[in-house]
């Protein structure tokens, strides 16, 4: 099995943030023909052009963004083990934020990642409603945060920009069976009016004209998913929160919804590199 050469993917790194060889080649204190070596070894391992190259300078090619991504994880992984070894290793706290919606399944593989790839961190992790969670990372109470919002028109057609990691469905929910046909009123299972879903859920069926009733409030998704597994109501989603013992319900009194959006709100551009290499890893999480 072959393997990477960790100078390369340094050369890599250096041509890319500069812009141009010369410039790389500055960086790491190389020559220019030194380092334009070392880029055409990578390639020929790689088996794919890394850099677009003209008289502007050099942009990375869409295989040379996905190594970049790679190399700068495992030079810092490389300089972690050295601090190691060598008892300097400096333990960066980092306060992360989740949506109460994110994949509860997915939490711990999330978590665990982050924990192999920057064993340096010390994570204090805070579940909640999106909202209260961005608003609160915009007044600097968490390093990271893992938000969800409801996706517009406009934002549907655009490539995933601005930290969108994963995009969703929305969907009504109820346990499997529940018959609503005699009900005038929808009884409804969500979170607080604070969330974005009940607010979607009201406002479409105001506009539908379709008649409701707050039937259960919970305080997390978890709660939610109880009581609509107690066949208390109906309830709205996102696809991957649809727990076993749920099940997409389908009615022609249920006007449609939208897409949502998972966001990794990045620190502050001053944040020490231990965060910004949390934020890269969690990024890499999704690919």
């Amino acid at each position: 099995m072959r393997s990477l050469d960790l100078e390369q993917l340094r050369a890599l790194v250096a041509v890319s943030d500069a812009g141009s060889i010369s410039g790389g080649a500055g960086r790491v204190f190389r020559s220019q023909s030194a380092i334009s070596e070392q880029i055409q070894k990578l390639e020929l391992a790689a088996g794919a052009p890394l850099l677009l190259r003209s008289r502007n300078g050099v942009v990375p090619t869409p295989a040379g963004e996905r190594l970049l991504g790679h190399a700068r994880q495992m030079l810092a992984l490389g300089e972690l083990a050295l601090h190691d070894v060598r008892r300097e290793l400096h333990r960066t706290q980092v306060r992360l934020a989740i949506s109460d919606y994110f994949r509860p399944d997915e939490i711990a593989a999330l978590l665990g990642h982050l924990a192999r790839h920057c064993p340096q961190l010390q994570l204090q992790v805070t579940m909640g409603q999106s909202a209260a969670l961005a608003r609160t990372h915009a007044e600097g109470g968490f390093d990271l945060a893992l938000t969800m919002d409801l996706e517009t028109p406009a934002q549907s057609r655009q490539r995933d920009r601005g930290g969108v990691l994963r995009r969703e469905p929305l969907a009504w929910v109820a346990a499997p069976g529940l018959d609503l046909r005699g009900e005038s009123e929808l009884p409804l299972i969500l979170l607080p009016a604070s969330c974005s879903l009940h607010q979607t859920a009201v406002r479409r069926l105001q506009q539908q004209r379709v008649g409701h009733r707050i039937a259960h409030i919970g305080s997390g998704v978890a709660g939610v998913q109880a009581a609509l597994r107690a066949g208390l109501g109906l309830g709205c989603l996102n696809t991957s929160s649809i727990a076993p013992g749920l099940a997409i319900a389908r009615s022609t009194r249920l006007p449609s919804l939208p897409s949502c959006r998972f966001v990794l709100l990045p620190p502050p551009d001053d944040a020490a590199p231990g965060l910004r290499e949390a934020d890269a890893v969690l990024r890499a999480f999704f690919r």
